[in-house]
C-alpha cells in the first residue's frame, strides 16, 4: 500500500504517542520496519520542522531574547593596577602584553 507523506507523518505521531517500540507498531500495523525507518529518514526534516513548531505553540515556557549587555565605561583603553602586598604598580593601557607576562612570571 502507498501512502502521502502526511499518512506517514501520521504514523509517526501514532507510534510516538502509543509508547510501543517500533518493531511492535509496525507489526501491529502490517508495515515493514524497513519502510517505516526509511520513510521516517525522508520526512525526519519536515516532522522536526512540525514538530518545533508545535512545541512553541503549546509550551508554557515564555520565550527570552537575550539583549546586548549595556557597558558603563565603553572606553576599552584603562591602566592596569597591580597590588601586590604593600606595593601598587599602575601600568598604561599601552604596555605591551609579553612585558607584561614577563613581568607576572617574575612575581610568580
Amino acid at each position: 500500500m502507498r501512502r502521502t507523506p502526511q499518512q506517514w507523518l501520521t504514523l509517526f505521531e501514532i507510534q510516538r504517542e502509543s509508547h510501543l517500540s517500533v518493531k511492535k507498531f509496525c507489526l501491529e500495523q502490517g508495515i515493514p520496519t524497513s519502510s517505516f525507518y526509511k520513510q521516517k529518514a525522508v520526512a525526519t526534516p519536515v516532522a522536526s520542522i512540525a514538530a518545533r513548531e508545535a512545541t512553541v505553540m503549546t509550551s508554557p515556557f515564555s520565550q527570552v531574547q537575550l539583549a546586548e549587555p549595556v557597558l558603563k565605561n565603553t572606553n576599552p583603553l584603562r591602566d592596569i593596577k597591580l597590588n601586590i602586598g604593600n606595593i601598587e604598580l599602575t601600568l598604561d593601557s599601552q604596555t605591551e602584553v609579553n612585558w607584561l607576562v614577563n613581568l607576572m612570571g617574575q612575581l610568580a
